[in-house]
């Protein structure tokens, strides 16, 4: 028997006695009297307290059965049939070798004569210097050491 259902039973049985009490129906113990007042509260929350404790001891609504899976239909094998036939395709004749062009001589360019060197002129540039590129330094791998996995204790078999 669920434990639920035997606090109901009790918070019942309270309310029953609470009522007999509040409605002086035991000899000796009038409603009227402090005394009597005090039995019925009594009564009365030890009922309220039974019924909260069962309700809350029920269990919760269980999850409905998943329903089965329908059998899965068997695949009927396909007829293959056979590919269309194609059409013969006729190489492509490789490309005629380049026929080789004569080569022209040229006449040879007549040189320059030197002209009268003239005073240097002075160019005003305000291009900096690249700075020279730095060459990265592999950095140092540091292995980390793998974190240890938690285990779940085993619940005592009961």
């Amino acid at each position: 028997m669920r434990s639920d259902y035997g606090l109901y039973s009790v918070a019942i049985v309270c309310f029953i006695l609470a009522a007999v009490f509040a409605a002086s129906l035991v000899p000796g113990y009038p409603f009227s009297e402090t005394g009597g007042m005090t039995v019925t509260v009594v009564f009365l929350l030890i009922g309220v307290i039974a019924a909260a404790v069962g309700y809350s001891a029920k269990p919760k609504a269980m999850m409905r059965e998943a329903e089965p899976m329908p059998a899965p239909t068997p695949i009927t094998p396909i007829e293959e049939t056979p590919p269309p036939a194609e059409e013969p395709v006729e190489p492509i004749p490789p490309p005629p070798p380049p026929v080789p062009v004569e080569e022209v001589q040229a006449a040879p360019e007549p040189t320059p004569e030197p002209a009268e060197p003239s005073e240097p002129t002075v160019v005003a540039s305000e291009v900096e210097p690249a700075p020279a590129p730095q060459t990265e330094t592999p950095a140092e791998t540091t292995t980390e050491k793998p974190k240890p996995t938690r285990r779940r204790r085993k619940k005592a078999a009961a």
